[in-house]
């Protein structure tokens, strides 16, 4: 994900909030206080007529192909060990999260966008210390997901919840069911989500969650069952002021209507 140099000041925002406030969710910052800081250069935003769209769910996004979008492996070395010497601030991060490299890119390719900030001589080490801070997610909740398949076998999948920052507002991001989601992959999505929602003016965090399990080829009372499973265990940490998932591959209006179904028979609330 690149940033265009006219929106630069949105992300210079995000980085003195996340400082200001530590990414703390006890902490609130008034709504239009962001609102008029993140629209000073655009026109306004009508939130009333934003769908979930608009803030970067990447609904109809195939999976990266790493075999596609991986360099020849001497130019990639290259270019890694150039923004190494680059960026030596994220040297702990690299170390940390070696085992997930699809995160780190993400990251690297944030830093290049940022990096006409990072020179700044009186704020450059101020916005380095907060574009770390925003790379470690707030929360990552883990769990297992058991179902039963039509021929009444019990099945176990993962499922995931990265939460990473709450800073402009509750956690947004879409919820994928795809074989190839992991933790790497949802910190790496939910990392470039937190500044996917913010460039919009709206006030919505970054967060990305989902399961490997895979909805092609399975009945419609599998999916319904797998859905109803994992809602089951996510529901306690879902609220319209925390966070608010969406829709995303192997995600569309039937499973969302599973799980909120199962969210409202759990909570006893509709709409909150």
């Amino acid at each position: 994900m690149r940033i265009m140099p006219s929106r630069i000041n949105h992300v210079v925002l995000l980085l003195l909030y996340t400082v200001r406030v530590g990414a703390s969710t006890s902490h609130k910052i008034e709504h239009s206080t962001i609102q008029t800081q993140l629209s000073k250069d655009n026109q306004p935003t009508d939130i009333t007529k934003t769908n979930t769209n608009c803030v970067g769910d990447d609904t109809n996004m195939a999976p990266r192909d790493m075999a596609q979008t991986a360099l020849v492996p001497n130019k990639q070395e290259n270019q890694q060990q150039q923004q190494h010497d680059k960026f030596p601030f994220l040297k702990d991060l690299r170390v940390k999260y070696s085992h997930q490299p699809i995160f780190l890119q993400a990251v690297e390719e944030m830093a290049l966008s940022l990096e006409p900030i990072f020179a700044d001589e009186n704020k450059g080490e101020f916005y380095k210390q907060a574009f770390v801070a925003m790379a470690e997610p707030e929360r990552t909740i883990s769990f297992r997901v058991p179902w039963m398949d039509d021929g009444g076998r019990q099945r176990f999948n993962r499922g995931w919840r990265v939460e990473f920052s709450s800073v402009l507002g509750p956690y947004k991001g879409g919820l994928r069911f795809h074989p190839t989601v992991n933790d790497g992959v949802l910190k790496f999505l939910g990392f470039e989500q937190i500044f996917k929602n913010a460039l919009t003016g709206l006030p919505l965090g970054g967060g990305k969650g989902g399961s490997d399990f895979d909805p092609k080829g399975k009945s419609e009372g599998e999916v319904r069952r797998f859905c109803e499973s994992f809602m089951t265990e996510l529901f306690r940490y879902l609220h319209p002021s925390t966070d608010v998932p969406a829709g995303d591959i192997g995600v569309g209006g039937r499973e969302i209507g599973y799980m909120y179904g199962q969210y409202k028979r759990l909570t006893n609330k509709h709409g909150e």
